[in-house]
């Protein structure tokens, strides 16, 4: 998993910090126009007899269409990710960035694409549109095997959890294993219970940093920076040497600060806060992903200072101040920034300062997204064997839609997605669709479709010359 591949070094007020970010899902799906349309999609249309440039202009209106489509069919599925707003998902819609499409809503997308391109530019070269099926049905697995790349490189459609007997399939164990704080999966295995109720079976397998925390003391008695409670058993932090009872002072070079969050009455917040400043505190901004915004935040570099600055409340509190702490551990753990995956954390011991280092990873999951690229890899393969033995016109794409739905249809049971009717998931009942729609397709082109010369058959056997069209 490789969320970001690289930063560029450039750096503006609306970039992140790090420079500007270029994304391993957005480089496949990049790579995946640039292979289907640009390099083997104009040979293959030229095949069937579409013009040059032709074919690229197909595949760019296929790939903005299909990638529509999947992303529209994405956020109905998990609606309830987003808000409630027309303009909440009119702007989520462009967060390609963080994945999120599913692939059979390309298909839908995909086909209204073609269906528009065909009326409007190819009809008039007298193409042939079930040859030209025929030349793409390749390149639409090429497609699928190397968007799933991007998939696993951003961490999403991950598989189900690898139980220690299934260890020995080929891929589980090493290469389903994510970094914890930025991969997808954190939020499904280490909810907190008042989140456990859309995937309860895989939540509570690990913390979401290798270690558990001791609950704070009371607002405003004591150090409220994290002490560590306990570390998982041969996870990354207990081989960095984390060890129960540490107190955290440092996060990846930077202070532990004692977080004052407080919300309340205008007059009681406006009074508040030039008493914590009086206390050596420090206004702090949120992240922009941070859903505590009605909440007004100071940092403490010391603990005794923010303590102090508690105390100086009181008088409000009993007015209906509501008075908070954290640190900048649980700040940063919950709002983690994307590309980045190792914690280094500063600790105390027995009053010696150590310096802990490690990335937390994920448990094993099935690398789903690795299995599809192997079986569309194998696809492509199986397609352009079988090209020269078709019976009929269509036929190659006859056998793409009856391959990836018998894939998809198996690979989703690995899958952990909502299920439906009968215990199968959305994908499931679509592929079982699709595979229904492909025998019936067979039979309606045996019917209708002149059959080919027996022996090896050209896919360009019966395009009509230019001159002639």
């Amino acid at each position: 998993m490789q969320q970001v591949l690289v930063f560029l070094p450039l750096h503006a007020d609306f970039l992140d910090p790090r420079g500007l970010p270029i994304y391993g899902f957005g480089v496949m799906l990049l790579l995946t126009l640039v292979v289907t349309a640009m390099v083997w999609g104009p040979p293959r249309g030229k095949l069937v007899g579409v013009p040059d440039g032709k074919m690229l202009d197909l595949g760019i209106v296929l790939f903005a269409t299909g990638i529509a489509g999947a992303r529209v069919l994405y956020m109905i599925q998990y609606r309830d990710q987003y808000g409630p707003d027309l303009p909440d998902y009119v702007g989520q819609f462009f967060e390609f960035r963080k994945g999120g499409i599913v692939v059979y809503g390309a298909v839908v997308g995909g086909l209204i694409g073609y269906a528009a391109f065909y009326r409007l530019v190819l009809r008039r070269f007298n193409i042939s549109g079930w040859k030209l099926a025929d030349a793409v049905a390749p390149l639409i697995a090429t497609g699928l095997a190397i968007g799933r790349i991007g998939c696993y490189l951003n961490g999403c459609c991950w598989g189900q959890p690898v139980c220690v007997e299934c260890q020995p399939v080929p891929l589980s164990a090493t290469l389903g294993e994510f970094p914890l704080l930025t991969a997808h999966a954190r939020e499904q295995v280490c909810a907190p219970p008042s989140e456990r109720s859309r995937m309860p079976q895989i939540h509570g397998l690990q913390t979401s940093t290798g270690f558990s925390v001791a609950p704070r003391l009371p607002t405003g008695t004591g150090d409220q920076r994290s002490l560590v409670a306990g570390v998982e058993p041969d996870s990354a932090a207990f081989r960095a040497g984390l060890r129960p009872g540490d107190r955290v002072t440092h996060v990846n070079g930077q202070v532990n600060v004692t977080v004052v969050e407080y919300v309340g009455d205008p007059a009681l917040v406006t009074a508040a806060t030039p008493r914590l400043l009086e206390s050596r505190g420090v206004v702090l901004p949120f992240s922009a992903d941070d859903d505590r915004k009605r909440f007004h935040r100071v940092g403490f570099d010391e603990p005794e200072d923010a303590r102090v600055g508690v105390v100086r409340l009181k008088d409000l509190r009993d007015a209906g101040l509501a008075v908070y702490t954290r640190d900048r551990l649980t700040d940063l753990v919950e709002h983690w920034p994307r590309g980045e995956s190792e914690l280094a954390l500063g600790v105390t011991r027995a009053g010696v300062p150590e310096t802990v280092t490690f990335t937390p990873r994920t448990v094993s999951f099935f690398p789903t997204q690795l299995y599809e690229t192997v079986s569309m890899a194998l696809l492509v393969v199986v397609l352009l064997a079988f090209q020269p033995l078709r019976r009929h016109d269509g036929q190659m794409m006859v056998l793409l839609m009856l391959g990836y739905s018998a894939h998809r249809f198996l690979n989703e049971a690995l899958r952990i997605e909502p299920t439906y009717a009968l215990d199968l998931t959305l994908s499931q009942w679509i592929s079982l669709a699709i595979f229904a729609a492909g025998l019936l397709l067979e039979v309606y082109l045996r019917l209708t479709i002149p059959r080919l010369p027996a022996g090896l058959t050209p896919l360009s056997e019966g395009v009509a010359p230019p001159e002639a069209r």
